[in-house]
């Protein structure tokens, strides 16, 4: 708003000097003694030099040596604010005849860009369609990979150690007992080696009735953060540190160890923080004792036949983390799914960049760079979309949705950001090159004028 106005406050000044009368007569006279001068000069026969002036002016093309001096863009703001005190919109500064004629401009432009930017030629051609076979191929073969890797199965309970199994035991213990040798060397007994060997604050269930609070039985585990294999590591670790039990809800409540249950204390985040600030400071290696004894819990239920909640669902979708986990489908799984869907997007990633690298051969010297791009960018595009479409369809038609590639998918979606986003930025530098280019020519052509002049 503040450039129209601006324009329009130039627009009114331009108007002003055309219907100045005085500074017209002024013009006239000037212009009057000046067709004077040239005849007087005519006659006094020298018409070769004025001709040979005339000459030497228009061949050297010069630049206007006397230019105005830019005044700052807030103090002519300023001006225009002060001269005129409405909001100017674009319909008070042009007519609509000029309107439509920047728009039938802008669509030239638009035409020219795609011109030069199409895939209808032979090469362009050829790529898309050898580009669409490899990535149709691909998310035709995904399904028998995948199957091979046992995407989206579940896991066999029978292949899976019981929770109190004595190995695990062992295990941990032994775990335990070399942390505290190791840091008994260097450092005096204290509370951190009770932190080792206590049971966490968040396996304890009795009390949850009580309070009337879902533990899920023998699921326990999807309904405290401390099993979360990803959350856990900060609220499982400072459980472990104040004896405090948090759920999936983010609500946490306190435990008593004589008898071991869960208390109507309600603690509130910021004091569970609090807390194991202070427990951090009292003693160096509580921290590292808390950090440890999480990190062997974790390991020791990791391959139970519960085994450990899918990381964050169960505190964003309970209903689905349930599901999911009562099905035995737990972080392990999902850990092996998200390589496979990994690879599949890696696979996919280095197919575009040998597309991409290849198209760019063909480049010839005459074609700008980014004009080039652009027209890889649209062959990607398109034999990406064709092939997220193909394994949808293939999904559908075997009513398998193992068989959807999401590496694929997450492949696709990243192209309709990166490179529409891509071709958008290319288009409007186009524009407005096209534009300073054709401004430039104009501004060639009022400083040629003046040289004349």
């Amino acid at each position: 708003m503040d450039l129209n106005k601006v324009l329009k406050m130039n627009q009114d000044i331009s108007k002003s000097f055309l219907e100045d009368s005085d500074l017209s007569l002024t013009k006239k006279k000037a212009d009057m003694n000046i067709s004077a001068s040239m005849e007087l000069l005519y006659s006094l026969g020298k018409a070769a030099s004025i001709e040979e002036l005339s000459l030497e002016i228009t061949k050297k093309d010069k630049k206007l040596k006397n230019r105005p001096i830019l005044e700052e863009w807030d103090k002519i703001v300023n001006q225009a604010n002060e001269s005129i005190s409405t909001a100017v919109v674009i319909e008070d500064i042009v007519s609509e005849s000029e309107i439509k004629e920047a728009f039938q401009e802008l669509d030239e432009i638009n035409r020219l860009f795609s011109r030069k930017t199409t895939i209808t030629n032979k090469t362009d051609l050829s790529f898309l369609a050898i580009a669409v076979a490899i990535q149709v191929s691909k998310s035709l073969i995904f399904p028998h990979v995948a199957e091979k890797f046992h995407y989206g199965e579940s896991f066999d309970k029978s292949e899976r150690l019981n929770h109190n199994d004595k190995s695990i035991e062992q295990a941990h213990r032994k775990s335990n007992s070399d942390f505290r040798d190791k840091k008994l060397k260097k450092h005096e007994a204290g509370h951190w080696i009770n932190i080792l060997y206590q049971t966490p604050a968040y396996d304890i269930t009795k009390g949850s009735k009580d309070l009337t609070i879902n533990m899920g039985g023998a699921y326990h585990r999807m309904y405290t953060l401390g099993h979360d294999p990803v959350l856990g590591w900060v609220f499982g670790t400072m459980n472990i540190l104040t004896d405090v039990i948090t759920l999936n809800t983010f609500k946490s409540y306190r435990i008593m160890r004589n008898p071991m249950k869960i208390t109507n204390e309600v603690v509130p985040i910021g004091l569970l923080f609090e807390e194991s600030y202070e427990w951090i400071k009292d003693d160096p290696l509580n921290l590292p004792a808390a950090i440890f004894a999480q990190a062997q819990h974790l390991k020791s239920d990791e391959y139970t036949k519960i085994g450990l909640p899918i990381p964050i669902l169960s505190s964003v979708n309970e209903i689905l983390a349930s599901k999911l986990y009562k099905k035995n489908y737990d972080a392990i799984c999902l850990a092996r799914d998200l390589k496979v869907v990994g690879s599949s997007l890696m696979v996919s990633r280095i197919f575009d960049t040998i597309i991409s690298l290849v198209h760019g051969f063909f480049r010839k010297e005459d074609e700008l760079k980014d004009l080039y791009e652009v027209r890889t960018r649209k062959i990607l595009l398109i034999s990406n979309s064709i092939a997220s479409t193909s394994t949808i369809i293939n999904a559908k038609i075997t009513s398998n949705p193992k068989n959807l590639d999401i590496g694929m998918l997450l492949n696709t979606v990243a192209h309709l950001f990166m490179d529409i986003r891509f071709i958008e930025k290319i288009k409007q530098e186009f524009i407005e090159t096209e534009i300073s280019d054709r401004l430039k020519k104009e501004i060639d052509e009022i400083d040629r004028l003046y040289e004349e002049i």
